[in-house]
């Protein structure tokens, strides 16, 4: 495990503080009492949602961190020929994130009257609600996968600058281009097309490790990126309840906040077509809900995570692991 240095651990135990002294303060000012009234009836949804969230992003800190101390993560192990991919933490951060996007649009999207859908009153509060659960579980547990991950070092998931020619290449696989089953399993082999590629430092990764590149680069890095523009400008939103933010400031956060869910959307719509129409893929969907992945499919499609798992000479039936994989890369 790789361990941080002194002044990451420094601005994230301020960062922490921060985000503690924040949602404390704001619940000992801002509760309202059984005298308040307003003739906006969504009023008090919409504050006690937006003093949640920010409690929930302090949470999500909070639990980051606890989990950094306590979690011990072995090295990647193999049981009866699979090999644990992800942790039950990792696919549950996973998971949580994708359900608050999913609960998040939908409701933003009802309230918005798009897609030619309508709220009535009385519906209104409800889609409120859940809106804010949706939002609270992307940054709960965003919140807690920052700091485990800043905590602990672990980095595997961010990208090189090396790694952006094959992921580029690999979506050209997609389309068949190297030979190897792209969509619905398309296979062209287009030399041409692979030689224009190289010309411009375009080509396959000979050896690709526990993350492709293309994971790296087009899915983990944009979803990341998009996923803090809407939190914080989300949090900008709600912290307009409590402080006096510019009309401005919360003009240009609303609307850069909207831009970036339909953003997120296409990145994920996306994201989702590699997986099902890939059928080399496939395997990834597997991983994600049990956690495992098939050996073979390791040596085939990550012999370098293979070579790491060889290095450890590891027995599975029927079969011994060599100590340096012998799979071939994309």
């Amino acid at each position: 495990m790789k361990k941080t240095k002194a002044f990451p651990i420094a601005s994230d135990i301020v960062l922490l503080l921060l985000a503690i002294g924040g949602a404390v303060w704001l619940f000992a000012l801002g509760m309202p009492t059984v005298t308040w009234q307003t003739d906006r009836s969504l009023l008090p949804i919409v504050v006690d949602g937006s003093r949640l969230l920010i409690l929930a992003t302090a949470v999500g800190v909070v639990l980051g961190l606890v989990l950094a101390a306590v979690v011990r993560r072995g090295r990647d192990r193999v049981t009866d020929g699979d090999v644990i991919r992800y942790a039950w933490g990792e696919r549950l951060v996973h998971w949580a994130v994708a359900l608050g996007f999913v609960l998040a649009f939908i409701t933003g999207a009802w309230l918005l009257r798009l897609f030619g859908l309508d709220t009535t009153v009385d519906g209104r509060p409800t889609l409120y609600v859940v809106h804010f659960v949706g939002a609270g579980l992307i940054v709960l547990a965003g919140g807690a996968f920052v700091l485990y991950s800043r905590v602990r070092g672990q980095d595997a998931l961010f990208p090189r600058w090396g790694d952006v020619g094959p992921a580029i290449a690999r979506l050209f696989g997609y389309l068949g281009t190297y030979g190897q089953p792209g969509v619905l399993g398309l296979r062209l082999r287009m030399v041409w097309l692979q030689d224009a590629l190289a010309a411009v430092g375009i080509r396959p990764a000979t050896r690709e490790g526990k993350f492709l590149s293309v994971e790296k680069v087009l899915s983990f890095t944009p979803l990341a990126i998009l996923s803090v523009i809407v939190v914080a400008t989300g949090l900008v939103k709600a912290a307009h309840y409590f402080f006096a933010v510019p009309l401005d400031v919360l003009r240009w956060s609303t609307w850069l906040h909207d831009v970036s869910v339909w953003l997120t959307l296409i990145v994920v719509g996306l994201h989702l077509a590699a997986i099902f129409l890939v059928p080399r893929n496939w395997p990834g969907i597997r991983s994600m809900v049990t956690g495992r992945m098939r050996l073979d499919t390791v040596h085939e499609e990550f012999p370098a995570w293979a070579d790491e798992l060889g290095q450890r000479e590891v027995v599975v039936p029927g079969r011994e692991v060599p100590a340096h994989g012998t799979a071939g890369g994309d």
